[in-house]
């Protein structure tokens, strides 16, 4: 197993579990702003979304790298 790859792997899916974190109270926010007619939260935790699974795999695919390579 390569070190570097794990190292980088860990790094991406940290990041992806931060990213899970400010999307889901993002949603929770924008879902509760949604009575008084503001969508800016919303539209800011769906644009993040692509970053989340942007990151997720490239985390998965590092550490998939790592372990079969």
């Amino acid at each position: 197993m390569d070190k570097e790859k794990l190292l980088k792997a860990g790094m991406w899916l940290s990041v992806t579990v931060l990213i899970i974190a400010v999307d889901a109270n993002l949603l929770f926010l924008g879902f509760n702003h949604l009575r008084h007619d503001s969508y800016t939260v919303i539209i800011i935790a769906v644009c993040l979304l692509p970053v989340l699974f942007f990151c997720a795999y490239k985390g998965i695919k590092s550490l998939l790298d790592a372990i079969f390579s």
